[in-house]
């Protein structure tokens, strides 16, 4: 069970990491059980060094390598190693990043607001790195199998005032921007080209 401690209130910033590594995970389908917190592999290499980013600025341990997987078909897997994100209170900051992002409490100062935007980039920059984005042609579109991901992107692009539609394909939830600017500084968010 995750240890969290009471009398601790999490920094704006600690929510907002937290949260940003709940996505990584989530949309990597990777370590986001309790129990599976101790390593943790993507496919894509940007993913894994944010992810190793986020833990050290947490101040955990973290550290990466890489190994090829596969038969014929070799490919790399990035690997994240971090004993102390199974101490650390990642549910806690979870859920309120979720209710500040996705809740119906009004935002009023300048702050609050700014930590709204700050999240919804979060969001979109983990869905971006290891979501199931488009490879080819067309605009940046993400697909995620949980439906509260799918959600969270929708609420994420409106704060961004990024046009986004959603729509189910097999199971899975497609999250696709609308092609202009707001395209742009989303990819621009985990810094992937933009396609030609």
């Amino acid at each position: 069970m995750e240890r969290m401690l009471v009398d601790t209130v999490l920094h704006s910033t600690a929510v907002t990491a937290g949260f940003e590594i709940g996505m990584l995970l989530r949309c990597a389908r990777t370590g986001s059980g309790r129990h599976g917190r101790t390593v943790m592999e993507f496919s894509r290499q940007g993913a894994a060094t944010r992810l190793t980013a986020l833990l050290t600025g947490l101040s955990l341990d973290a550290h990466r390598d890489e190994y090829a997987a596969g038969g014929w078909h070799r490919y790399e897997v990035h690997r994240v190693m971090s004993t102390g994100l199974s101490d650390w209170p990642l549910s806690r900051a979870w859920a309120a990043a979720y209710e500040r992002l996705c809740g119906s409490t009004g935002y009023q100062s300048t702050r609050q607001r700014q930590h709204r935007v700050e999240l919804a980039e979060a969001a979109w920059r983990a869905a971006v790195l290891c979501g199931g984005t488009r490879r080819r042609g067309g605009p940046l579109a993400v697909r995620v199998s949980d439906p509260d991901l799918g959600l969270i992107l929708v609420r994420a692009a409106r704060v961004l005032d990024a046009p986004v539609s959603l729509r189910s394909v097999g199971g899975r939830h497609i999250v696709e921007v609308t092609t202009g600017r707001a395209e742009v500084t989303l990819r621009q968010l985990a810094a992937v080209p933009v396609a030609s």
